[in-house]
């Protein structure tokens, strides 16, 4: 329900932005994202660049995180991209043997947490198992080294499946985290279908995770299976989450924080008109504010195989 939310930020929330097209295609000569682009984060990184943490796919779909560093212009151009990955496969065993993903970046005390998605294959009827890792940079995002080799969010009764993409805040006294949370597996004549949602977490120093089990958004049946790629703004007296549903074609949603924690989710999808690289899929939203301006990066078709693009916010900066 939307009746405690002013009809018209819901509106605009909705309708407000200008669709800027695509602005980077994966670059395949790279061995690190051969097999294409995937979920990304957005961080200013002055003199006028943004660095986009991206994950990348190889020719068997293994993933890893490199960077991206765009100049931002009226049409972000491409100046470098980094030859090897700043994050490897893990170790022969563990939950991200297969690939690392999905980074969700937080400066703190002057290192670079990545909060990631780690994976691996399963080899049975059940293809693979998410769950997340963290690892920390000393040196300004150049390199790397995992907090631990376990998951941050070890399976449990109650979540027993895994975890999957995040976005993570400091908040007085600790740390925040929105994060996926896998609920079942289905046989379809498709094949296994994984059904998820959103839930929250807390810590009081961003690795030691309490999960309450508190849902922040839920699934509408009987369409949606999976949502995902939660992304937190905030800004003035406003708290939304973009994040991607999963049902008949990949949509971007907003849901809006209210009173006691309580979050709504606005009604409809964001209405950023498709071109040709985002006909059938818009995932993955980043939000970024930069330069006095706010965008919402997403991922195209493929899950960005066919490009990363953007939307300019048109609307009012403040909610509050």
């Amino acid at each position: 329900m939307t009746d405690a939310i002013d009809p018209a930020f819901v509106r605009e929330r909705l309708t407000a932005w200008r669709a800027r097209g695509a602005f980077y295609q994966p670059d395949e000569s790279i061995s690190w994202m051969s097999g294409g682009a995937g979920a990304f984060f957005a961080m200013p990184h002055g003199n006028g660049t943004v660095r986009l943490f991206m994950t990348g796919r190889d020719k068997t779909i293994r993933t890893r995180i490199g960077i991206v560093t765009l100049h931002w212009t009226d049409r972000p151009q491409v100046i470098d991209v980094t030859p090897e990955p700043i994050i490897e496969l893990g170790e022969l065993g563990n939950f991200d043997m297969d690939g690392v993903s999905y980074p969700w970046m937080v400066e703190h005390e002057g290192a670079l947490f990545m909060y990631y998605v780690g994976w691996n294959r399963l080899g049975g009827e059940i293809p693979f198992r998410n769950q997340i890792g963290m690892a920390v940079s000393e040196d300004g995002g150049k390199s790397f080294k995992r907090i631990t080799r376990a998951p941050l969010l070890p399976l449990t009764d109650a979540e027993s499946i895994g975890s999957g993409s995040h976005c993570v805040e400091k908040v007085p006294g600790g740390w925040r985290m929105y994060y996926t949370s896998f609920l079942r597996w289905e046989r379809t004549p498709e094949g296994p279908r994984h059904y998820y949602h959103i839930r929250e977490a807390h810590s009081k120093d961003g690795i030691h995770w309490e999960r309450p089990g508190k849902v922040v958004v839920d699934l509408i049946p009987p369409d949606e299976y999976a949502l995902g790629a939660p992304d937190l703004d905030v800004h003035g007296g406003s708290r939304v989450i973009y994040f991607t549903a999963r049902g008949h074609r990949y949509h971007l949603f907003a849901s809006m924080e209210g009173n006691g924690g309580h979050w709504t989710r606005l009604p409809g999808h964001l209405e950023i008109p498709r071109g040709n690289f985002d006909s059938d899929m818009q995932c993955y939203p980043r939000s970024l504010r930069f330069q006095g301006k706010t965008y919402l990066l997403y991922s195209g078709n493929g899950y960005g195989r066919a490009g990363i693009g953007y939307a300019e916010w048109t609307g009012r900066l403040d909610h509050g």
